[in-house]
């Protein structure tokens, strides 16, 4: 038996634990069951309709949602009707209502700096939107360093945002050239991102999500500059990466004077439009609260909030 070549496990697609077990059974010589997919069908049957539904969501604190929301309003703000080429990562969902609609495609790993790249060669054509497309940290290292290199090779006009969030997130963390370590928690060097991208011949910003005013402006110079190739990191840790797990930068209290929700002109903007997890509208008392279970203290709904209903105050790590 050799898996894929006799089929005993697919030749396309993911391997999931049914798959794995038939695969093992027929190894093994022993009968095979569908156990695995009758125990969830009757799970499923007994659970259908009391669980309420949940849309997909970042985690509290993702820097990806405050990343996307700068996009998402540099687009507005552009008038350009441009669009950003996505990628497979947990930014995948910048697809979605929680990343704003932002990403417009996303094919394969790596597939968002190559569709970029083609679009960006398009001003030939009289074609001036503004092309971007994201990729993560991990990714650049894994897939998409060879797009930003024929990008720059056939000097298209786009903008890559590496969102570095310093791990692979969405699959457990495992390292990648980017960190300083190994797959067995040695010390290894760890690449620098920008010095790679600016050895390319690139000009390259760096800024971190969670300040808004200076990433707007870094933002707002790079769609300005429309000189070919360029890039940009928005840096800052994943929420639940060792470096930011269960620390709080900032304590975050809304103010019940200054958040009176749909009265204020608002309707509800933090919960019915950013709807970070944190943030919970209480039908009680008509105005958002903060769950402090769920917050991370990122204090991006603070300059979120039109109204500065939402307060920060620094935490002093003992």
């Amino acid at each position: 038996m050799d898996g894929r070549g006799d089929q005993s496990i697919p030749l396309v697609d993911e391997l999931n634990p049914d798959r794995v077990m038939k695969a093992l059974a027929t190894l093994l010589d022993l009968p095979v069951h569908d156990s695995a997919a009758d125990y969830r069908a009757q799970i499923t049957q007994e659970l259908e309709g009391s669980i309420p539904g949940r849309p997909m969501t970042f985690c509290p604190g993702c820097p990806h949602c405050a990343s996307f929301w700068l996009l998402h309003e540099a687009m507005k703000l552009d008038n350009r009707k441009g669009f950003i080429a996505g990628d497979i990562g947990c930014y995948v969902m910048g697809v979605s209502d929680c990343g704003f609609q932002t990403v417009k495609t996303c094919a394969a790993m790596g597939s968002g700096i190559g569709m970029a790249s083609g679009f960006g060669q398009l001003h030939r054509f009289g074609f001036d939107r503004t092309v971007m497309a994201v990729c993560g940290d991990s990714t650049f290292s894994h897939t998409a360093m060879p797009g930003l290199v024929n990008a720059i090779h056939n000097q298209a006009n786009v903008i890559m945002v590496i969102l570095d969030n310093t791990g692979t997130a969405m699959t457990g963390f495992q390292p990648h050239p980017g960190i300083p370590l190994g797959a067995a928690g040695n010390p290894l060097p760890a690449l620098d991102i920008p010095a790679i991208c600016r050895a390319m011949g690139v000009r390259v910003e760096i800024a971190d999500p969670f300040k808004f005013a200076e990433a707007r402006q870094t933002i707002a110079d790079l769609m300005d500059d429309d000189g070919g190739v360029r890039v940009l990191v928005l840096r800052q840790a994943c929420a639940l990466s060792p470096v930011r797990k269960g620390k709080k930068a900032w304590t975050v209290t809304v103010n019940p004077d200054k958040c009176v929700a749909e009265a204020c002109g608002c309707n509800r903007f933090c919960t019915r439009i950013f709807k970070c997890p944190g943030l919970i509208w209480d039908p009680v008392e008509k105005r958002t609260r903060i769950d402090e279970f769920v917050c991370v203290g990122c204090g991006v709904c603070a300059q979120v909030c039109p109204h500065n209903a939402i307060t920060i105050e620094k935490v002093v790590n003992p």
